[in-house]
């Protein structure tokens, strides 16, 4: 197995020292150097080409994700790990269109940091386990705001079609929307135009396939 060469990029002394004791157990990865900054953490990148950079996301000066990006084009071949403490799903977001290859949190077992290393060394991209239930349920919302506009669908028409795909009343709606039994017969009338549907049972069934409801 190729050893893999690695830059810590990390403000805080103590932890860069905890890193690099954890991998010096591992023949097959070697910490070839360390930043405690951003501009460090470039300037250490062009130095000695490294095939994978542990990069905490706040640094002094510029931040990890404004560095992950500057990367980029400073070690294109370099594979960047988010390696942080915090669970911001925005952070998440914003690491991984910067391009890391993965984001763990400081939590994270031992010897999943060293398995990631591994695995973002060969392309593949992760994420802690902590995160993966927040980050799903961004992708879901994003996946069901897509799938709304694409049909024509206001909020209030997915509302309505959450009460009718359990086969709610037009009464039972209108109590719930506090609309008039007519407004709810004519949403549901436009509904069905908009998703193709004959009626209300198709309606539902095509809100459900397309992940709306």
């Amino acid at each position: 197995m190729d050893d893999i060469r690695v830059l810590i990029v990390d403000d805080h002394p103590t932890v860069r020292r905890g890193l690099k004791s954890l991998l010096s157990a591992y023949p097959d990865i070697i910490v070839s150097g360390e930043a405690g900054d951003g501009a460090s953490a470039l300037r250490a990148a062009m130095d000695i080409a490294p095939e994978v950079i542990l990069l905490d996301i706040q640094l002094p000066g510029l931040d990890g994700v404004e560095v992950a990006h500057q990367l980029r084009h400073v070690v294109p071949d370099a594979k960047v790990i988010a390696l942080t403490a915090f669970e911001n799903e925005e952070y998440v977001t914003k690491a991984m269109r910067a391009g890391a290859y993965a984001y763990l949190l400081k939590s994270t077992s031992d010897e999943t940091v060293v398995e990631a290393i591994r695995q973002v060394h060969q392309g593949k991209r992760l994420l802690s386990p902590a995160l993966m239930d927040k980050v799903l349920r961004q992708f879901q919302t994003l996946a069901q705001t897509s799938a709304r506009y694409e049909a024509g669908l206001s909020e209030e028409d997915v509302r309505v079609l959450g009460l009718v795909a359990p086969c709610a009343t037009n009464e039972e709606i209108a109590q719930e929307t506090h609309w008039s039994e007519r407004t709810v017969k004519r949403a549901i009338e436009d509904i069905m135009n908009k998703l193709g549907a004959r009626n209300r049972a198709q309606a539902a069934a095509e809100a459900i396939r397309r992940g709306l409801v």
